[in-house]
């Protein structure tokens, strides 16, 4: 059977077999691991293919699988495993503290397989009609993990977050019926598919093009975080469980940036990178600087961390706006760093809040004291998200820097270092209050997690570093053939 097909069987089949499992809790974890790493198993065995040099394809070229969608396929497989773990262990905690019951828990890990199977369609469709559809399905697979708790403010942050997106995503639906119309009967072959719009973008009108991006980058930017349109995002990290964020900022954002970069890819080689990249720095640096003013006046760790997200979705439209194989390979880059990173950085405050049963950071303090371990994979995930040389996201940043300094964009690079500067100072300030800090509230919990309930946390540390310092080469052959399709060389 193709690979495509089964990547996409697979996760319905596990979501199905974790709605008849029993209601007992130890049954209900054991399950949700295995399952999780079959699911992985098979999305980078269809990774590795595409490594290997193929593109994949199924039901006549419906479905496909390029360098790009290899990458953002290997985030839902690698950090969507381990949040996936690690919500074993948060839940729980939820149910020690009779925050969920265990039918709530059942269904979170029978959703979290098909939200799975949404991200995974998403990154696989060829045509942009169901590219678009899929990306539209995550919105309602997601809410449903925002609000399993089903009490008022989670249910209130997660009608927000469908509505907003949805209204957004209309946007991006536009986008899609104006590019059909205007490539229909212009290109060769089916005027759905995005590799025969790639390929024959400039026989599509050039007019048609810019506004249809307009409305691309408006349509899937609000998914992705992009301001003024991100209001969703800080709501629905702040109600939402710790797992939740955690794959919503690692891998969601990401799965509406790949709808806008096939866009950018094709109207970009349309009328010319000029204009894109010009679009794309007006929108990057309205989202660096929204999110750098909310962060310095942010207590609240995981909208902290949600207003992160919208930063670094900045960085990454920073990248996009930059432009060139520097920029392009930096943005792309950013989105697997940023994936890690922000994994870590909301799974670390599932710890925190269990220890101090607060998510306000001005009742915290002592962290280093009271949980040394959790402080450091907080730490790091911190010094990742500023930019700290030997981290993941440093990579991405400098090589924005270098790309801007290449192409004399001198004005674009002081744009760009006062944003990450105001950033840096926000966020090391609130790490140092809560891990050095005087204790100002209570400690609901003394001493570490177990070191088995870290093990996910450590492994996202891990990665995080490694990218930092070291060059993959199977990601480096991914990136590097990505630009070069976006480039057309």
């Amino acid at each position: 059977m193709n690979s495509l097909i089964l990547i996409l069987i697979v996760p319905m089949v596990c979501s199905i077999i974790m709605f008849c499992m029993p209601q007992r809790f130890k049954v209900l974890q054991s399950v949700h691991i295995v399952l999780s790493f079959i699911v992985s198993f098979f999305l980078l065995m269809a990774i590795s293919d595409v490594v290997k040099g193929n593109e994949l394809f199924a039901f006549e070229h419906f479905l496909f699988l390029d360098a790009m969608g290899a990458i953002f396929l290997s985030l839902i497989a690698i950090t969507g495993l381990l949040v996936n773990v690690y919500a074993t262990t948060y839940m729980k905690w939820e149910l020690e503290e009779g925050h969920m019951n265990v039918r709530e828990v059942k269904n979170y890990f029978a959703l979290s397989f098909i939200f799975t199977w949404t991200m995974s369609l998403s990154v696989l469709c060829n045509n942009i009609a169901f590219m678009w559809a899929a990306i539209e399905a995550t919105t309602l697979a997601s809410v449903f993990l925002v609000a399993v708790k089903n009490d008022k403010k989670s249910t209130e942050s997660g009608y927000k977050y469908i509505v907003l997106c949805s209204i957004g995503l209309a946007f991006a639906l536009y986008a899609t019926i104006l590019l059909f119309s205007a490539a229909n009967g212009n290109v060769e072959g089916d005027a759905m598919l995005y590799t025969n719009l790639l390929a024959h973008a400039d026989l599509i009108d050039k007019e048609a093009l810019k506004l249809i991006f307009v409305l691309a980058l408006i349509g899937f930017g609000t998914k992705a975080g992009f301001a003024p349109t991100h209001t969703w995002l800080p709501d629905v990290h702040a109600e939402g469980p710790a797992p939740t964020s955690a794959l919503l900022s690692g891998i969601l954002l990401k799965c509406a940036l790949l709808g806008l970069v096939r866009y950018y890819a094709i109207v970009a080689n349309g009328v010319g990178f000029d204009f894109v990249e010009s679009v794309m720095i007006v929108s990057a640096t309205l989202t660096l600087f929204i999110s750098a003013f909310f962060l310095i006046r942010q207590h609240n760790v995981k909208r902290m961390f949600a207003y992160h997200s919208v930063a670094h979705m900045g960085v990454i439209a920073f990248g996009l706006g930059v432009g060139g194989a520097i920029g392009l390979f930096a943005a792309l880059f950013h989105c697997v760093a940023h994936s890690f990173t922000k994994a870590l950085a909301f799974c670390s405050t599932g710890n925190i809040a269990r220890i101090y049963g607060t998510k306000d950071m001005t009742k915290m303090g002592g962290m280093i004291r009271i949980a040394p371990l959790t402080a450091v994979l907080f730490g790091i995930a911190i010094c990742s998200l500023v930019g700290v040389p030997g981290f993941a996201i440093f990579v991405s940043e400098f090589l924005i820097f270098k790309a801007a300094a290449i192409d004399g964009k001198y004005v674009l690079m002081g744009i760009f270092a006062l944003a990450l500067a105001i950033i840096f100072i926000a966020d090391f300030s609130h790490f140092f209050l809560a891990a050095f800090g005087k204790v100002e509230g209570k400690v609901e919990h003394h001493g570490e997690m177990k070191l088995s309930e870290n093990l996910p946390l450590i492994a996202l540390a891990v990665l995080i570093v490694a990218f930092g310092v070291w060059q993959f080469e199977s990601l480096t052959f991914l990136l590097n053939e990505s630009v070069k399709s976006i480039l057309k060389q």
